[in-house]
């Protein structure tokens, strides 16, 4: 028997239906289906997928939703009596729940797409559902449903359908009524009316009334399944994400669950037995409603082929065609850039402009142009990476600020005319200003022509584990504890679970239904920043729906969506990334800085890096700086010795899971250092492989072996290039290259060199950079260099200002800047602006500040104490670059050039208000609208002034903020200035003073406190409680005691450990690393008031400390030293928690958490 199933849903119902798109396909295939239609709860989401899926399977597939409608005011049916008037006589009364008696008046309609007419109507109206109910609660108007009928299929749905809602309250006169309002909009041919078989007693009357009704209207009748799971197996995870949805329990979910396991896929045979009376009682073979369904399959023609999509084109001269204007900006560039072009100048950029014409991508270029233009004139730092730096033309345009000449950067890599697509472009913006970008675009192209590209967010396992475990019935704070302790590479999760207590039949379900909610979409997000524009409505190719942000729209498709539009349906819908980089907002911050202390504007391009950086690279110095501050990079770079662009882009490259997989950086080291033999698999690969040492590191590199060694065309190279890029899965690459073995000895090559080139390969699954892509990274990694070594107060300040960002807390940077010499001044109510500021030095230093702290902290330089100093720069030959100049305020004028260690020390950071945890971004407009008005004279000033609550004046006065302000009361034992308890008592006295008080009256009423004064320690603990940090002492230095009576050296006495010796050392864990490429492996980063140091943990040991390791957050560690070639790591075997001696009472972690990641 032939069927198609027109009404079914996906787990792109979002927590309804129990199945993913290429489930259903491949099942719908198995059943043998004619056709399969997809119909999601008010979401387009799924098709893209589904319709690849289908294509695969060789299943029709129909594009469909189901739609939440807002009927008319009038067609509102009361709750009447739910007997049923049979036709023949007699009456039923039906005693069975239908679902229906919380269903809200908005009712399910199933719309199915016949053409593309159909299709863009569909857009529409979920566009104009989401416009007019929202995103939690979309419905179409009537009225618009009505105007947007054409091209489509309705059926009359589920039991939230308008129709069999109206049957059950009202009865078949109320459903009749409906029935023939939709008949109208629809047309006769346009609408059918749904008839469900789900095993319940209340199926055969339903449908045997919904028959006649659509008999007196000359209506049609579909079987359709309104199926939410593929087959049976998954009926138990519909329960489970139905109750997630409701915020309930399998125990207490009662109607809200279906009553069986029916909603599934269904053969045409099972549809022929199960639907023997309907088919009966149908007046001919055309009306039987399961064989219907085939002959509205074949209506619903539209696939995602039919899509069109077209850029939109540049604003030009007049006279001017998008390729000459494009060519006159390129050789204006070339002047500039190039001032003494040479042959290959000219013949690159030839061919650039010639490729770029073939392929029709000039206005597309232009428009990239107009977005950097606009940017820049707003004073907005821009930097592009993708392989748009392999571009000289761009490079000419002022886009891109590395030469791929001088880089040896191949065009290919960012467009050719075998791949015959937009090539990819990714702009960078500072993350504080990225808005402003993308509302320009928002401006520029209209609402309707532009909208942000969706994330999908899934689950993963953890966030899988808990609520599946809450749903079974677990406390939340249990079902939390269990997503905490299971691990992804748990090869038997119920030993875990079982070592919890949770053991049996409740075990066995957790992990099966974990397993099958894991991937499955939870909902929609925004992507980090893909944006798609277009020269027609948008909604003419996808709904737009509003994000949940202000002013922004999003489609409902990610960017794994719009590759499979580009390769399975060749429909081009070009996603622009404009991503935010923390990075470049401190840098730009940095450059105000800058500016305001020398006068000199810097830019990204042209930027000259300072060859001391080298150095500091060498000697893994490198907290807080770009793309280089990582364990694994502090690791590497002392190995890999770079000296110049080029080898801090290997750098970048090398510690990425791909080429790590593959051991790519250890390879080049060991080559460099003449450890291993450099060596090619062939002699034609040299020039690929020359910059590598024979190594593979770079996606260019994969192409070019691909090419050179096995043949690949450059139609197999570009499907080589998409894996990579965008697919990131260790089985798509083995397919892309499970050729290569065999056509590499076919060309000669030995079985085991095939072999290895081939795994080299497929390990850029893992994700690899392109050569293109790591330039520009590497370049901002430079910069951020030079700014830190020659202006190092204002980029550490512009660091804090921009948290939080990068791989360390505040806490971390503002230790690492006291280790680099740099002075730290307290918060201060008069002396701090919100955000951190640069103050000139020497000044009057308020009570609290400088050397009058007591107790433990770092030593500014040349002080006695084992921080080490700057360490011995390797011996590397001379680096590139020229130093920028340093500051003139400090120097009288120094050379350009000048070591930064020469000048005095004039300036300092001090800490701004933001800091102080507590205080929210609310409380800036108010405090700056104080300050405005002059310095607070006393607490009762600051208090009616700001307005402040009794909490935020008490953490103000507890971090000391508050020092020297004049407070009405004897200041306690500690003398005046000094006491924070009693200043902080005295807030609380003052805290709702208003402005009616006279000047002075409110101090004189307050009673003067005689309390004992915080001790040293008591105020660092309240400075880690309210700003996560003490600016001048270190929390650890209080447990030295402690960690000596452990025999713990410390961090800066680590590094002079001998090899293999065993030893302990601890302090407060700042970051966790457990990446999937390390084999279960832990990487720890530990940090005292000394320093930092690194930590290895295998898998073993991890396993038997995995308690401590995770759950503290100050450690002592045990295990043999490893140094090695200028790196040293503990290998640890042991770990306890740290615990203080004496009086002294420790938080943990005292109010810094570590930064956890695979």
């Amino acid at each position: 028997m032939e069927y198609a199933e027109l009404h079914a849903h996906t787990n792109f119902s979002f927590l309804d239906g129990a199945s993913d798109p290429e489930a259903m396909a491949e099942t719908a295939a198995a059943l043998g289906l004619r056709g399969l239609a997809i119909t999601d709860h008010d979401s387009l989401s799924g098709i893209v997928r589904f319709g690849a899926a289908a294509q695969a399977h060789g299943v029709h597939p129909i594009t469909g939703i189901e739609l939440s409608v807002e009927p008319p005011p009038a067609a509102h049916v009361p709750h009447l009596d739910r007997s049923w008037p049979y036709l023949d006589g007699g009456a039923l009364r039906l005693d069975i729940d239908d679902g229906t008696a919380d269903v809200p008046e908005v009712a399910h309609l199933v719309l199915l797409a016949e053409d593309l007419r159909g299709y863009r109507n569909l857009c529409t109206l979920l566009t104009e559902a989401y416009r007019h109910g929202g995103l939690d609660a979309p419905r179409v108007p009537w009225d618009v449903l009505a105007r947007h009928a054409g091209g489509l299929v309705a059926l009359s749905g589920c039991a939230a359908g308008e129709v069999p809602r109206a049957l059950a309250r009202g009865g078949p006169e109320a459903a009749h009524a409906i029935a023939a309002r939709y008949r109208d909009t629809f047309g006769r041919h346009g609408f059918a009316i749904e008839l469900h078989r789900h095993g319940l007693p209340v199926d055969g009357p339903r449908n045997a009334a919904l028959q006649i009704i659509a008999a007196r209207l000359d209506l049609t009748c579909v079987a359709t399944q309104d199926a939410h799971y593929h087959d049976a197996s998954r009926a138990r995870l519909h329960h489970v994400v139905t109750c997630i949805r409701h915020g309930t329990t399998l125990a207490e979910a009662g109607a809200l669950l279906r009553p069986n396991d029916e909603y599934r896929l269904k053969s045409g045979a099972e549809m022929a037995r199960r639907f023997r009376e309907e088919r009966a009682r149908a007046a001919s073979p055309a009306q039987d409603p399961v064989r219907a369904t085939v002959a509205i399959a074949e209506r619903c023609a539209f696939t995602l082929h039919d899509l069109r999509y077209e850029f939109p084109r540049p604003r030009l001269p007049h006279g001017e065609s998008a390729l000459s204007f494009l060519t006159r900006l390129v050789h204006a560039g070339k002047v500039v850039f190039y001032p003494d072009a040479s042959d290959e100048v000219e013949a690159r950029l030839a061919h650039e402009l010639d490729i770029v014409d073939q392929l029709g991508l000039a206005g597309y270029l232009l428009v990239f142009k107009e977005i950097v233009d606009w940017s820049q004139s707003q004073g907005i730092l821009v930097s592009m990476r993708g392989s748009a730096p392999a571009s000289a033309m761009l490079h000419c345009m002022g886009l891109c600020p590395i030469d791929p000449l001088e880089h040896g950067l191949l065009f290919e890599r960012f467009c050719s005319p075998e791949r015959r697509e937009y090539p990819d472009i990714d702009l960078d913006f500072p993350h504080e200003r990225r808005e402003e970008v993308i509302q320009h675009i928002y401006e520029k192209y209209g609402r309707t022509h532009a909208a942000m590209v969706c994330e999908v967010i899934s689950y993963r396992s953890r966030s899988a584990v808990r609520d599946v475990a809450k749903v079974l019935g677990l406390p939340a704070a249990r079902a939390q504890r269990l997503a905490d302790l299971l691990d992804y590479r748990d090869a038997d999760p119920l030993e875990r679970l079982a070592n919890e207590g949770i053991r049996g039949r409740l075990a066995d379900l957790l992990v099966e239904l974990t397993r099958q909610l894991a991937d499955s979409p939870r909902h929609l997000s925004i992507h980090v920043g893909g944006m798609v524009i277009s020269s027609e409505p948008l909604n003419h190719v996808t709904p737009v729906l509003p994000a949940r942000m202000d002013a922004r729209t999003v489609l409902p498709w990610d960017k794994d969506d719009l590759t499979i539009l580009a390769e399975t349906f060749d429909v081009q819908l070009i996603k622009m990334d404009l991503l935010s980089l923390g990075m470049l907002s401190a840098i730009g911050r940095c450059f105000d800085h800058v500016a305001e202390l020398t006068g000199e504007r810097l830019d990204l391009h042209g930027f000259r890096y300072d060859p001391g950086v080298y150095d500091q690279l060498c000697a893994a110095d490198t907290v807080g700086l770009f793309q280089v501050e990582s364990r694994a990079q502090q690791s590497f770079l002392p190995r890999l010795r770079p000296r110049n662009l080029a080898d801090t882009a290997i750098s970048v490259g090398a510690i990425r899971p791909g080429p790590g997989a593959a051991r790519a950086g250890e390879h080049i080291v060991r080559r460099r250092q003449g450890r291993e033999p450099i060596t090619y698999p062939a002699h034609e690969l040299i020039p690929a492989l020359r910059e590598t040492y024979g190594v593979l590191l770079w996606q260019e590199q994969c192409i070019q072996v691909a090419v050179i060694a096995a043949g690949y065309t450059p139609g197999e190279a570009d499907q080589l290039r998409r894996a990579m890029s965008h697919k990131r899965s260790e089985e798509r690459m083995r397919e892309v290259c499970g050729e290569m073995v065999d056509r590499m000895t076919a060309r000669g090559y030995d079985t085991s060199t095939a072999e290895a080139v081939r795994d080299m390969v497929v390990g850029f699954a893992g994700y690899g950079f392109p050569r293109a892509h790591a330039y520009p990274f590497a370049h901002l990694a430079l910069i951020s260099a030079t700014l830190r070594l020659r202006y190092p107060e204002a980029y550490y300040a512009a660091l804090l200002n921009c948290q939080p960002m990068g791989f360390y807390a505040p806490h971390t940077l503002l230790w690492d800047a006291h280790r680099h010499d740099v002075r730290v001044l307290p918060v201060h109510v008069n002396r701090s602006a919100w955000e951190s500021t640069l103050e000139p030095l020497p000044l009057t230093p308020l009570s609290g500040e400088a050397s009058d702290v007591p107790g433990p902290r770092i030593p500014l330089s040349g002080e006695a104490s084992d921080v080490p100093g700057p360490r011995t720069p390797l011996s590397c030959e001379a680096g590139e670059g020229q130093g920028v100049g340093a500051y003139s305020a400090r120097t009288g004028g120094a050379a350009h050039g000048a070591s930064p260690t020469d000048h005095d020390r004039t300036i300092a950071i001090r800490l701004g208000m933001r800091e102080v945890h507590g205080l929210g971004p609310a409380a800036r407009e108010t405090f700056e609208a104080a300050r405005a008005d002059g310095p607070f004279r006393s607490i009762a000033d600051l208090v009616v002034r700001t307005g402040f609550d009794r909490d935020r004046l008490e953490s103000l006065a507890e971090v000391g903020a508050l020092l020297g302000l004049p407070s009405g009361a004897s200041t306690g034992k500690a003398g005046p200035g000094r006491d924070r308890r009693a200043v902080a008592w005295v807030t609380g006295e003052l805290a709702g003073v208003g402005p009616t008080y006279l000047p002075g009256l409110a101090e004189q009423l307050v009673t003067r406190p005689d309390l004992e004064p915080m001790s040293a320690w008591e105020e660092v603990q309240a400075e880690y409680r309210t700003l996560g940090y003490a600016p001048n002492r270190h929390a650890v230095a209080w447990l030295r005691p402690t960690l000596e009576g452990h025999g713990a050296v410390t961090a800066a006495g680590l590094v002079r450990q001998r090899h293999g010796r065993v030893a302990r050392a601890g302090g407060l864990v700042i970051c966790r690393q457990r990446p999937e490429t390390a084999g279960g492996v832990l990487f720890l980063t530990v940090e005292d008031e000394t320093g930092l140091f690194n930590a290895i943990v295998q898998a073993p040991v991890y396993e038997r400390l995995r308690r401590v390791l995770r759950g503290e957050g100050l450690v002592v560690l045990e295990g043999p030293v490893q140094q090695r070639d200028g790196t040293t790591h503990l290998m640890v075997r042991q770990a306890w928690p740290l615990r203080p001696g004496g009086t002294v009472a420790v938080p943990s972690p005292v109010g810094v958490r570590s930064h956890d990641f695979r």
